[in-house]
């Protein structure tokens, strides 16, 4: 399986997974919320596992809900997948 595709699961959030929600899984943050390193985002539970953030456009102003945060390429310093080039995440720069 490609690593850098996104596919379709079970949401299996329930009443939790909402911005800045702790996770351990990335099927327990609603949709259009990944579960990444708490230290993206000051709001978020420090000694949780993970952190429900936000998915983002690179392109349009910042909407980041976050103080602080910005619309952080979800390639990194990677070449973007075609079709994805504009597909960020919200975070604190690094």
């Amino acid at each position: 399986m490609d690593p850098g595709a996104f596919l379709c699961i079970f949401d299996a959030s329930g009443e939790e997974g909402q911005v800045f929600d702790p996770c351990e899984y990335v099927n327990t943050c609603d949709s259009g919320l990944y579960c990444v390193q708490p230290k993206l985002a000051g709001e978020c539970d420090p000694q949780a596992l993970g952190c429900c953030l936000p998915f983002c456009d690179t392109s349009l102003a910042n909407t980041c809900p976050g103080q602080g945060q910005e619309c952080l390429s979800w390639w990194g310093e990677d070449p973007p997948k075609p079709g994805l080039e504009k597909l960020g995440l919200c975070g604190l720069p690094q």
